[in-house]
């Protein structure tokens, strides 16, 4: 009988068995051939299975980027059960409501995790199936030590897996409240990774370099390469100088990187003596890039690059510039046009479509949207107009379908091509003593695109900036912390008597021709 459903399971299976001996990835702890990494993976998912794991549980991951990440993900495809990636960088407080939040059936953490794991005991202790991967000499308590070679369980394929079923849960912060879980089904992935196949441009011959957290938009881009049977080369974090000497070195074609990434390439004082001509593709993302520093990467690498826009709820691919219209000055502001898998229609504030040229929220219609958010029902229906998805982006079409951002309607800021929500942020400081209030808005800079900025009206007593950044260090991720605090009298405030943060923003981004960077 003929399945009508695209199963994750099946589609990695084929192409792990396919591609064999070729080399599949390459980590700090070690390098796997296709063959190796299914065997490795098939051991795990058997692990899973014995311990009561099944299609649908939820699987948490508190991991550093690494092969044993890659090999979990492909255990939990065998299984058929739903992946929860977890940033490496988060509060111990998000991770402990993450892992509730999502239901989760089992947990698997490298031991590096020990304090934050610590710091949520009782959380952890109530989920049934705890794996610890070994990166440390200090063991996790209460944590099965993983073997990636036998472990007593013998996998079985004959489990029934539905293209309706769960296979990730990613959450993304709100702006307000608890992070959203934000719930893809088995086959609305499959189609997320055939649409990364080939708008990403990945060939069977290429050779990714990934420095970018793997719970990110950069899994997505492992996952579609090994269907491809190319190489990945991953980092555990990004370094100018070892990535040139990678692309040299290995002969790199392709990389995903943040355009902060591709500043600190320009900056680097190797590049001017190193090669590069290995690469074909360097895709681009989750932040707009400068105009004067695209000229520049464009003048030093050639037409190489393609970027990307999407955003967690529809997975990095909504719109890409391709390599040619980076070369053509009028589209270089632009995000791209619609992938072939989306559909883009600007709305205005009652929902109805608005003319060519004119600006509105951007939605969207694709096979791979989020089908909703994790046990918040009234946040899912709120989030689609019909069968489009608001992004919360502002921006415009061009008659060529050339889409251009111009400004968020969500309360967001993107600092180095990660999301910060400025409620988050807000909140926290809000706790220390002598503030009075408190507004975060994200101003330009050169570096990070946006530059999460405090402005704070003291209470009356005395405060320091720097014990307002000392305090979001111990409670936020650090991408999130306040890279500037202001103490200031006033904030100014709307008709309504809320801050106005548009005004407040209007200080930095008058100049600019888009009010996001």
């Amino acid at each position: 009988m003929r399945s009508d459903q695209l199963i994750l399971r099946d589609m990695f299976r084929r192409a792990l068995e396919r591609f064999g001996d070729r080399a599949a990835i390459t980590a700090p702890d070690g390098s796997l051939s296709y063959e190796e990494l299914l065997a490795k993976a098939t051991v795990l998912a058997g692990a899973l299975q014995a311990r009561g794991i099944e299609a649908g549980d939820r699987v948490v991951f508190l991991l550093r980027n690494s092969v044993h990440y890659v090999i979990a993900d492909v255990a939990v495809m065998l299984v058929g059960a739903c992946k929860v990636p977890l940033n490496d960088m988060l509060a111990a407080d998000d991770v402990g409501y993450m892992i509730g939040h999502s239901d989760a059936k089992a947990v698997i953490a490298h031991t590096s995790f020990l304090s934050t794991l610590a710091a949520i005991e009782s959380t952890v202790e109530s989920v049934g199936v705890r794996l610890a991967v070994i990166d440390t000499d200090i063991p996790l308590p209460g944590f099965e030590t993983v073997s990636f070679e036998s472990d007593g369980g013998r996998y079985s394929a004959d489990t029934r897996i539905d293209g309706d079923d769960p296979g990730l849960i990613i959450y993304t912060g709100g702006t307000t409240g608890r992070p959203k879980g934000v719930y893809h089904t088995q086959q609305s992935l499959a189609v997320n990774f055939m649409s990364h196949l080939i708008n990403a441009e990945i060939a069977h011959d290429e050779h990714l370099l990934i420095c970018s957290p793997l719970p990110h938009s950069a899994q997505q881009f492992v996952l579609a390469a090994l269907l491809r049977g190319a190489r990945v080369t991953i980092e555990t974090g990004f370094d100018a100088d070892r990535v040139l000497q990678l692309i040299a070195e290995e002969r790199v074609t392709w990389m995903f990187m943040v355009p902060t990434m591709i500043y600190r390439l320009l900056d680097a004082p190797a590049l001017a003596g190193t090669d590069t001509s290995s690469l074909r593709t360097i895709v681009y993302g989750a932040s707009p890039i400068t105009s004067a520093r695209l000229q520049q990467a464009l003048q030093r690498f050639g037409a190489v690059f393609l970027q990307i826009y999407g955003q967690t709820e529809i997975p990095n691919l909504v719109t890409t510039l391709s390599k040619a219209d980076h070369e053509q000055a009028k589209y270089q502001t632009s995000c791209g046009q619609p992938v072939i898998f989306c559909d883009v229609v600007i709305r205005d504030e009652e929902g109805s479509a608005v003319e060519i040229g004119n600006a509105g929220e951007i939605t969207v219609r694709s096979f791979y949207t989020l089908e909703r958010y994790h046990a918040d029902p009234e946040r899912t229906d709120a989030a689609y107009v019909g069968e489009y998805l608001r992004t919360g982006d502002i921006g415009y079409q061009a008659p060529t379908g050339h889409i251009y951002l111009v400004d968020r309607a969500k309360d967001m800021i993107i600092s180095g091509g990660m999301n910060v929500y400025s409620t988050e942020v807000e909140n926290v400081i809000q706790e220390v003593d002598g503030v009075g209030q408190v507004v975060v808005i994200g101003v330009p800079d050169d570096d990070w695109g946006e530059a999460v900025t405090a402005f704070v009206i003291p209470n009356g007593t005395a405060l320091d900036g720097q014990a307002v950044i000392t305090h979001c260090k111990s409670q936020l991720a650090k991408y999130k912390v306040p890279k500037r605090v202001e103490l200031v009298t006033e904030i100014p405030l709307t008709a309504y008597g809320k801050p106005d943060k548009k005004a407040l923003r209007a200080r930095f981004w008058s100049d600019e021709a888009r009010q996001i960077n």
